[in-house]
């Protein structure tokens, strides 16, 4: 799917521990709207398939509902937006999303029950918004996939989380790794797992979704750590995103990533998976060395 992405804000009204794009509720950053409509319009008519609208919390912005309108007067299929959800608890404001052209709702769900999800959101309530807002969306006829970020709180949990996804409804559950950027970066020691520590737990999700017939994918791991388990990786060759961030435009986004978030360790040499993997995120080399990638040599 080729697809525009556009970052609308970094405010979000959580404060996760783990939030690569460091998200603060106290941000003042202004949308730049003007910015963002050029952007859909120079873009429009050529072959896009879909818009991805993210931040930050995108629904916290009351520009919101002026740049789906921009996006569906340019034509533009689909629209997705990746949130948290809290704010749709509200079933109107929810409809209102719906009613231009939203399609697809990428929530957040990094917890099995309030104690877990709140601990990693530092705001309680949360995730009861969350479960409404996704109870919402679905009762609108709409599409949600979870998004669970593993950290070392919650990889005993996952099989938890996914079933909790399953029972509200949820049609496609994907799980990712980490990117210790940001504020995972300054908490990475006590957010961040080693990812020989996780893959068994990751594994047993992944066949538990399966088994119901759900669709499952996997994000932001090496290849070398998957074995048979990288067919479920997102496929971002297939995925190809268009990137506006502020007031710079990234042409290929998965290669940005690719290029300069990862870094090769010595068996990245014989993986014939590399163009698509890219190697492992840097800062998670800083802290933890390539030892545990020594032993892959396929």
């Amino acid at each position: 799917m080729k697809s525009l992405s556009v970052h609308l804000t970094d405010k979000c009204n959580n404060s996760c521990n783990f939030c690569v794009v460091n998200s603060s509720q106290k941000s003042k950053e202004k949308v730049n709207q003007k910015v963002i409509y050029n952007f859909l319009k120079e873009n429009a008519g050529k072959g896009y398939e879909c818009v991805n609208l993210h931040g930050g919390e995108p629904t916290t912005i009351p520009e919101l509902l002026n740049i789906l309108e921009d996006i569906r007067g340019f034509d533009y299929p689909a629209v997705s937006i990746q949130t948290n959800a809290r704010l749709l608890k509200d079933l109107e404001f929810a409809k209102s999303l719906v009613d231009r052209g939203v399609d697809l709702f990428v929530v957040s769900l990094h917890g099995k029950d309030a104690a877990q999800q709140d601990y990693f959101t530092n705001v309680e309530g949360s995730f009861d918004e969350t479960v409404i807002g996704i109870k919402n969306v679905i009762a609108l006829g709409k599409k949600v996939r979870t998004n669970t970020v593993v950290c070392k709180q919650n990889v005993a949990n996952l099989r938890e989380i996914v079933e909790l996804a399953i029972s509200l409804g949820v049609q496609h559950i994907n799980i990712s790794a980490i990117h210790p950027a940001g504020k995972a970066f300054k908490n990475f020691h006590q957010v961040t797992p080693h990812y020989f520590e996780i893959m068994d737990e990751v594994k047993k999700a992944v066949d538990f979704v399966v088994e119901k017939n759900i669709t499952c994918t996997l994000e932001g791991f090496p290849y070398c750590v998957l074995g048979e388990y990288e067919r479920y990786m997102l496929d971002w060759e297939q995925n190809h995103f268009k990137l506006l961030y502020r007031t710079t435009i990234l042409e290929d986004y998965d290669k940005f990533m690719r290029n300069e978030s990862c870094k090769q360790v010595g068996c990245c040499k014989y993986c014939d998976k590399l163009q698509k993997c890219g190697g492992v995120y840097k800062e998670y080399l800083l802290y933890y060395g390539a030892d545990e990638f020594a032993a892959i040599k396929e």
